[in-house]
């Protein structure tokens, strides 16, 4: 197991300076996709249509440029906020003053699931992710926005840089949370639903931070029903000590696969052990292990439809309806789970 591990961190390494792009993603990095992206009018009104998600970002802001939005942090710690439209294949992005009166403008009272990507994302790819969560398990989607990819940089450049700023983002991830555990305060009515706060991949390194430094102690006990690490891009050493003292969610879940190529990768680069790859023998008492092995394989756990990519495994798309939902899954269905034999949770399968 080490050995293939060894050979994918090598094959990053041997990836050079340069980000090699298969042909089917030659358009990765392209700007075609602001051909149909544009930022509203300052008196424009939106209209309300079936598929709105509100992006809270960090990145750089050229209000006059086609690519209104770039890949850096904003050099003023400025954080901005969004309401996104999508019709006709065409996106529409307001700037709106903060989250309730993007969620308000909506008008939809649906569960909330606050969602943060990990590496390789530009607005436009990030905002893509969040339009296909929403649409495909019917929730109100919140995306934590951040440049987690520089086109400029290769691979192993592109892997610091985005660690770096997932790492970054914690104080705007924390104000934006702050902001939503002051709404539900106030007793908001789109605040009544269930939440989710749902981090994949490097989006952990925030989280982890946010729960390392303590910095959640300023939110009420018990702000989500429900937090997942998805596949987290982050060390799996001692995670059991920052997340048992954490009281952010009333239930939180690890969603883990021991094969996975990309963390099995990350170890070489990071020289740790991954989170999302093994959780090791210390586990936090406070959360539920899944091991998504039997359904995905060698591959990136994944949770929504992605072009090009093998489709979600209809037990894991369940899955995910229930969770993101407030269903929680009975995990004595031997149909869709079995315990694993070391203790660390359960199978998926």
């Amino acid at each position: 197991m080490f050995k293939y591990s060894l050979y994918t961190g090598i094959t990053l390494l041997l990836s050079g300076c340069k980000l090699f792009v298969p042909s089917k993603y030659q358009n990765y990095f392209s700007d075609q996709p602001w051909d149909n992206i544009r930022l509203a009018k300052t008196d424009e009104i939106p209209q309300v249509v079936d598929s709105m998600v509100i992006m809270r970002s960090n990145r750089e802001f050229y209000p006059y440029r086609k690519k209104f939005l770039g890949d850096k942090i904003d050099s003023t710690q400025q954080d901005r906020t969004f309401l996104v439209i999508a019709k006709n294949s065409k996106w529409i992005v307001y700037p709106v003053k903060d989250i309730n009166s993007g969620i308000s403008l909506t008008n939809k009272k649906q569960d909330l699931v606050v969602y943060v990507e990990g590496m390789g994302k530009n607005f436009y790819h990030a905002g893509h992710r969040a339009f296909g969560l929403s649409s495909q398990y019917k929730v109100l989607v919140v995306m934590m926005d951040y440049p987690s990819i520089e086109p400029e940089y290769g691979l192993i450049k592109n892997f610091r840089y985005a660690r770096k700023n997932s790492f970054a983002t914690a104080p705007s991830l924390i104000n934006l949370l702050k902001e939503l555990d002051n709404e539900k305060i106030a007793g908001k009515d789109w605040t009544k639903e269930n939440w989710t706060l749902f981090h994949h991949s490097m989006g952990n390194i925030m989280l982890k931070r946010i729960m390392k430094e303590r910095s959640d102690t300023i939110l009420s006990p018990g702000l989500f029903d429900l937090v997942v690490f998805n596949a987290a891009c982050t060390e799996m050493k001692n995670h059991h000590l920052w997340l048992e003292q954490s009281k952010l969610g009333k239930i939180n879940i690890i969603h883990y696969n021991q094969d996975d190529r990309q963390l099995k990768g990350a170890r070489i680069l990071a020289l740790k052990r991954q989170l999302g790859c093994k959780p090791g023998r210390h586990l936090a008492k406070n959360a539920t292990y899944i091991d998504f092995n039997p359904l995905v394989g060698p591959r990136h756990s994944t949770f929504a439809e992605i072009p090009l990519r093998p489709p979600i495994h209809p037990h894991a798309r369940e899955y995910f309806n229930q969770i993101f939902n407030g269903k929680y899954p009975d995990y004595k269905n031997k149909d869709k789970f079995s315990k694993v034999k070391n203790g660390t949770g359960y199978y998926l399968k």
